[in-house]
């Protein structure tokens, strides 16, 4: 039996100042070779854990990852390859990282004033049932990921 323990990230974004229609939170670069997820997101929290219900009121959206549960390959099997060639039309690893977008508009319009900085807390949970039927290695530094980017509509 695995113990989840959450590595939450948090990052530091500006509202927009003027007006906006929509507001996404991009994260790129999601590994997806673990356990699956949930990677829940507060905003203005940096206390959240996986303990932190979405009915919080700093609670923003969640994705989701389905993971692939580790290698059972060769070493560097699992690894994609850092480049691809122009015209390669055969898809892409199954272990390339991706991209997960949130819509956030009422809850940053809500918490956060035109023009200020705020905080994103991403905090990954597992369901602790789930976790129990885990081994560690697929538990540890489970939320991984390379950048966060604002996006607002007009």
């Amino acid at each position: 039996m695995a113990t989840f323990t959450a590595n939450p990230a948090t990052v530091t974004l500006t509202a927009p100042a003027g007006p906006y229609r929509r507001a996404d939170l991009e994260i790129h670069g999601v590994d997806h070779s673990r356990a699956s997820f949930q990677a829940r997101l507060f905003i203005n929290n940096p206390g959240a854990s996986a303990e932190t219900p979405p009915s919080d009121r700093s609670y923003a959206g969640s994705f989701w990852v389905f993971g692939h549960g580790g290698c059972a390959g060769d070493a560097g099997h699992c690894e994609p390859p850092s480049s691809r060639r122009a015209f390669d039309l055969r898809p892409e690893h199954q272990l390339t990282p991706m991209s997960k977008r949130v819509m956030i508009t009422g809850r940053l319009r809500e918490l956060v004033q035109p023009g200020a900085a705020f905080t994103v807390s991403i905090v990954p949970y597992v369901r602790p049932e789930s976790a129990d039927r885990l081994p560690e290695a697929l538990l540890t530094d489970l939320l991984q990921f390379d950048r966060v980017d604002l996006l607002a509509y007009q």
